[in-house]
């Protein structure tokens, strides 16, 4: 099995794949619009071209979620507090967002935020609208725990192209320390039925990957988690941990070897603004991620139009700061940066206290 690394500016991120890369996978099913969808994106991370609407869409429809993972900010107290809210976007909200991205032809879209999407019964709906109207790369994370086999077989006949499983553990132990609230063979079973299933009926979509957060308490089974999926899945994912906002202390997580603390600490440029929209759930518009961009919100889809906000003066500048390296010209991208190389003033930060599993 190969191994391609690319750095992001979400995190460092390492693909384990077979022989041909994930993306060529899709060339070959999506066909031509696939490829120049990723053309335009090497492009953008380049910052080599600045489109006329984003190449991607994430769109936060719930805040809700039936595990409690320690590093999340669904978890921590002082995060939920800030970031987490109890609305549903509406459906005439989606419907508004994904109509104007199709008039702009955009090409790929996450219908979740901070969540577990599976929880909403009429999750499906989503997927297959956004599908009818132009988005032909649609990729979701969740935790497998509600992955039915009737779910499974709704969920196949979406138009959903990836699926990730978000599971941090090689082994039972590990797992339900992590994943709190899941159960390891109920999941483990769900997804190999998932799979089973996809196989049993010719599809080649959606590709399934399984992603694992390297952090200090699972950092000792990253090799063993490779070795048990290689064979499994479409692709594995092996990301460091990132802290999801910057003043809690989340030092306890970071895995031993921060190598991404390092690479950030000597060079960052944000390609995010050149990438994407995350439109929260109220249908406030960022920038970036969910937590830190909600500090950069350009406006909400009730009074704006994506198109507007995306070619607005605040986006222009903000792509020119990180074009030119000058990230620390913005205070809030450069509290992220500090965060994310470990450099937060630590009386700065308040202690993070966890909180249980909900019943």
């Amino acid at each position: 099995m190969s191994k391609t690394v690319q750095w992001t500016t979400d995190n460092k991120v390492s693909w384990y794949t077979t022989e041909e890369d994930v993306n060529e996978k899709l060339a070959s099913i999506l066909g031509e619009r696939f490829v120049e969808y990723r053309k335009k994106w090497d492009l953008v991370n380049k910052f080599e071209l600045q489109t006329e609407f984003p190449l991607y869409l994430e769109v936060e429809l719930n805040n809700i979620c039936n595990l409690r993972c320690p590093m999340c900010p669904i978890t921590v107290p002082e995060s939920r507090e800030k970031y987490i809210n109890d609305d549903h976007m509406s459906w005439e909200t989606y419907k508004k967002i994904i109509l104007e991205a199709e008039k702009f032809e955009c090409p790929s879209l996450a219908p979740q935020g901070i969540n577990e999407p599976l929880l909403d019964q009429d999750f499906e709906n989503y997927i297959k609208f956004a599908r009818d109207h132009g988005f032909m790369d649609i990729m979701i994370n969740s935790n497998a725990t509600l992955l039915s086999e009737e779910r499974s077989r709704k969920m196949l006949g979406t138009g959903l192209t990836r699926l990730r499983f978000s599971l941090d553990a090689a082994t039972k132990e590990t797992f339900e320390k992590i994943r709190i609230g899941a159960k390891y063979d109920s999941v483990m079973k769900n997804i190999e039925r998932f799979i089973k299933i996809r196989d049993q009926e010719g599809l080649k979509l959606p590709m399934v990957g399984v992603n694992f957060v390297k952090m200090k308490v699972n950092e000792h089974e990253v090799d063993e988690f490779i070795e048990k999926w290689r064979d499994e899945v479409d692709f594995i994912v092996i990301q460091e941990f990132m802290p999801p906002e910057f003043e809690c202390d989340y030092s306890e997580f970071f895995p031993s070897d921060s190598t991404y603390q390092n690479q950030v600490k000597n060079s960052f440029n944000c390609q995010q603004p050149w990438q994407r929209f995350y439109i929260h759930n109220n249908g406030n518009v960022s920038p970036c991620c969910p937590t830190i961009g909600n500090e950069l919100s350009l406006g909400n889809v009730s009074n704006q139009s994506l198109y507007e906000m995306w070619n607005s003066e605040e986006m222009n500048n903000l792509r020119k700061i990180h074009k030119e390296g000058r990230y620390m010209d913005n205070p809030w991208c450069n509290k992220c940066v500090k965060g994310l190389s470990g450099n937060s003033n630590p009386s700065d930060l308040i202690q993070i206290k966890k909180i249980s599993a909900p019943k």
